[in-house]
């Protein structure tokens, strides 16, 4: 009972730990995307709730997680992200601790365990669909350790293939619908394979014509179950597609920094491995740790691969970390009798336990009660003048902005639309991309931004007469931006600002007296405020309530 009650305490403590995020600058996207789903019936098959683009093709593969965050949201709004998020997190923990359990593994190993996901995790854990990816890895990886354990144990005479290899298809069919992780788990799941066959084959092995033929049907009827999707191959073309193409302008693609504060959870795992290894008495399996040193490979060329690298190396290590703790603790049992004193076992206590679960279980609480939305993150204060002063139409926001404000439009204006957002190219082409990136990244050179030729000639101003735009928003941090607005000053007038955003608006509608959306220069507000403290989610501004509407377009059923 004591021992359960401390794994409860490892997992509690990851969860902690791993719940100090607020709000992503996607979440209100995807919460919207999954409400027009759940609303209409069906899936829209051309971009939503912009005015950028008319009738693009909107390939979304981020479909369940979308719709699982909208149904947590309707039922029990920030409670309910939260709980999912929560459940998620615990999935991501607790599955190879499960696994490393019944491979019989201590508490300690455990709690190495814990310790590697979230020292690693802890930066990646905000409510977004990636989070179903990790999650679906680790129900992958448990799959394959406990059907194919010759990757990172012993094999035996008795080996057979484990039932549990057929959740995989399963596995892969909700996460192709669920986050476009699923070919990373599609690339390791192939690596799994081949490297266990390929040892067979190194070995002359009688097994090999049998495995071979059972790993070609697995990965076959797994690449078949990812087919299972409302797009069919077209998907994955544009999976490929996407990429292919670089994308340093976001910094989770960009490499990872080893020689920097970041890479330092890359090295504490490096540590682990040679410790483990060095101290345990299990024959090292190098299936297991190739196929994890081909993910820290990914992972060293983009740095958002990092989580895959432990909740791989948590699986293979965790034969090794029990192993090396046992050599440790006969160590320290001979130091003690040679030292003539004699080792006393204890009885497992409670109280201990429960008191450390009850505490860390008040420390979630708040965590698990409200979601943050951060006023020096978010233009809070900008979305709140909008509201106030009727503000609505077409708007030019800023890329980290924009889902944030599709969330606002949604509740109290369903009639304006953004250019453009987080759903990048799933809905918008690059040419579209390059152009409102020219006006929020400016001139930079290729190591930091993507721009195709064929885009044209580099022009910050186009943006601002492309579908002629009402409203401009964006963060005051920006200089560029700045020095572009100030230079359409003819055209463009500042309505407002403060320490984070600026809000500009086109002359002949809100500088105009003789138009009916005419803004005044005293209702205007222009200052350096500083934006501090938190709102709860969503953070909407309070107005009368608005019937949602959003554009019918072609069907697709679900």
């Amino acid at each position: 009972m004591a021992d359960a009650i401390w794994l409860c305490c490892f997992l509690m403590a990851g969860l902690v730990v791993m719940s100090i995020h607020g709000a992503d600058n996607d979440l209100w996207g995807h919460v919207t995307y999954g409400k027009d789903v759940l609303r209409d019936g069906y899936l829209h098959p051309t971009t939503t709730w912009s005015y950028a683009v008319d009738d693009f093709r909107w390939v979304n593969h981020e479909n369940i997680a979308e719709l699982s965050m909208a149904a947590a949201d309707m039922l029990g709004g920030q409670t309910g992200l939260l709980l999912l998020k929560s459940f998620l997190i615990l999935v991501i923990l607790g599955t190879p601790v499960f696994v490393a359990r019944r491979q019989g593994a201590g508490l300690i190993p455990c709690l190495v365990i814990v310790a590697m996901l979230v020292f690693n995790m802890a930066f990646h854990s905000l409510m977004r669909p990636h989070l179903f990816s990790y999650a679906l890895f680790v129900l992958m990886m448990a799959a394959l350790v406990t059907g194919l354990p010759g990757a990172t144990t012993d094999r035996d005479n008795t080996w057979r293939f484990g039932r549990s290899l057929w959740f995989i298809p399963i596995i892969l069919c909700v996460w192709t619908n669920a986050h476009g992780g699923y070919l990373a788990g599609l690339a390791i799941l192939a690596a799994w394979l081949g490297l266990d066959a390929g040892e067979l084959l190194i070995n002359r092995d009688s097994r090999l014509r049998s495995t071979v033929y059972h790993h070609a049907i697995l990965f076959s009827v797994s690449v078949g179950a990812c087919l299972i999707n409302p797009y069919g191959l077209e998907l994955h073309r544009w999976m490929l597609s996407s990429l292919g193409r670089q994308r340093p302008e976001i910094m989770e693609w960009a490499p990872l920094a080893l020689l920097e504060l970041q890479g330092a959870p890359f090295w504490a795992m490096v540590f682990a491995v040679v410790l483990s290894l060095r101290n345990s008495t299990t024959e090292i399996r190098w299936p297991g740790l190739l196929m994890t040193g081909l993910v820290a490979v990914m992972a060293i060329l983009h740095r958002r691969h990092l989580p895959f690298v432990a909740m791989s190396l948590t699986f293979v290590l965790a034969p090794h970390l029990q192993s090396a703790w046992q050599a440790i603790c006969r160590r320290m049992e001979q130091q003690v009798e040679l030292a003539g004193q004699s080792p006393v076992a204890r009885r497992p206590r409670l109280a201990m336990p429960v008191a450390v679960l009850i505490a860390l279980c008040c420390l979630q609480y708040p965590k698990q009660a409200i979601l943050p939305v951060e006023r020096e993150i978010y233009p809070v204060s900008a979305m709140e003048f909008m509201d106030q002063h009727d503000l609505y139409g077409n708007v030019f926001v800023t890329f980290n902005w924009a889902q944030y404000a599709i969330g606002v439009f949604s509740e109290n204006s369903p009639e304006s639309r953004v250019a453009y957002d987080g759903r990048f190219r799933t809905c918008y082409p690059q040419h579209i991309i390059d152009m409102y990136s020219d006006f929020v990244l400016g001139d930079l050179p290729p190591t930091e931004r993507y721009r195709e030729a064929a885009s044209g000639p580099f022009d910050p101003d186009r943006a601002l007469e492309f579908h002629s735009p009402d409203l401009v928003l964006f963060e005051r941090m920006r200089a560029n931006c700045i020095e572009v607005m100030e230079r359409n000053s003819e055209t463009w007038c500042l309505l407002y600002q403060d320490s984070r955003a600026q809000l500009w608006g086109r002359r002949s509608i809100f500088d105009d007296p003789a138009s009916p959306r005419y803004l005044p220069q005293d209702r205007r507000d222009i200052s350096d405020e500083l934006q501090h403290g938190i709102v709860e989610w969503p953070a909407i501004p309070k107005s009368a309530e608005i019937p949602v509407r959003v554009a019918r377009t072609r069907e697709l059923a679900l």
